[in-house]
């Protein structure tokens, strides 16, 4: 795992230890940071000297050199990097008409070389909308509600960018796909209400299955090899820590169930491993690992609630 403290300073920690790697933020600090597809790289978003903006740096990891990029993304926005590591997507304030409690944002795509940016949405309310980047390409969700507003159903879904628009592919939320037979998707209404109904999809073909036949809540995590799902379900209604990781079979069939503490928004699988981090530390936090092979969980206490891992 790789982290950076207020300091702005990156650290890596690891069976041996925690090393310094060097200064990736030139101000107070970093707000989040992602690993690159194949975990040599890191795109860090840094505290910028504006208080609207984001200020974006890249760690290389085998040589601990820093790249600080012309591109800065709206401050709490999705933002999204390519595969190959080449392109940045993110949001950028938009038009902020009268009387509306909130601007507009659009969202752009950043050559991270050039800077040259390209516009892909064009200035509207983009409430609780995220982009995420795999080898299937840049796709956008949608939910029907945010904190400010809700959405007709022609702009509720998931999107998939064909090079010149966003086209939609579903009303629900895309997880992961295998790209030949099983998909995996949450339908839900928000992403911030604890309170509202979240059901995990299988889909095998044009055949679906409702994985969440009891209770009103799971967490679609990833989808592993053969259809089968890895799902978190929270103990209660509202609950975003304590709960149970499990693996369902394409049938439904629960293959294992084993008490977990997770976060969902800051929980990413690498390899057969699956990364949370609790915020329970403050101002750092713990960082729960679990061995999906073993079934086996370490807990590493972190300085920080910024960090990322990758499979070395």
């Amino acid at each position: 795992m790789y982290t950076v403290t207020n300091d702005g300073v990156a650290h890596e920690v690891s069976r041996a230890g925690t090393t310094d790697v060097g200064r990736v933020c030139e101000g107070p600090g970093a707000l989040g940071m992602l690993a690159r597809a194949d975990g040599a790289a890191f795109l860090v978003r840094c505290i910028g000297s504006s208080t609207d903006e984001d200020a974006l740096a890249i760690l290389d990891v085998a040589s601990g050199r820093v790249t600080h990029l012309g591109a800065h993304p709206m401050s709490s926005f999705s933002l999204s990097w390519s595969p190959d590591g080449r392109s940045v997507a993110f949001f950028k304030l938009g038009d902020c008409p009268m009387p509306a409690p909130v601007c507009q944002t659009r969202a752009v795509i950043a050559d991270v070389s050039t800077g040259a940016e390209r516009e892909i949405l064009p200035s509207d309310y983009h409430l609780g909308t995220q982009l995420t980047w795999t080898n299937d390409g840049l796709r956008m969700f949608q939910p029907e509600c945010a904190e400010a507003g809700c959405f007709p159903p022609e702009r509720v879904g998931t999107f998939l960018w064909d090079g010149a628009r966003f086209n939609k592919i579903s009303d629900m939320r895309l997880i992961a796909s295998d790209r030949a037979r099983f998909s995996l998707y949450e339908r839900l209404r928000s992403l911030t209400d604890p309170s509202a109904v979240r059901n995990v999809i299988l889909r095998d073909g044009q055949t679906e299955l409702n994985l969440t036949t009891v209770g009103p809540r799971e967490y679609a995590l990833d989808l592993l090899g053969g259809g089968h799902a890895l799902v978190w379900r929270p103990n209660d209604v509202g609950s975003q820590l304590d709960g149970s990781l499990r693996e369902y079979d394409p049938q439904g069939q629960v293959i294992w169930n084993r008490a977990a503490k997770i976060y969902p928004p800051w929980t990413t699988r690498v390899g057969d491993a699956l990364v949370s981090g609790i915020p329970e530390r403050a101002p750092g936090m713990a960082a729960y690992l679990y061995d999906l092979r073993r079934l086996i969980r370490f807990v590493v206490p972190l300085p920080t609630t910024v960090f990322a891992a990758a499979k070395s």
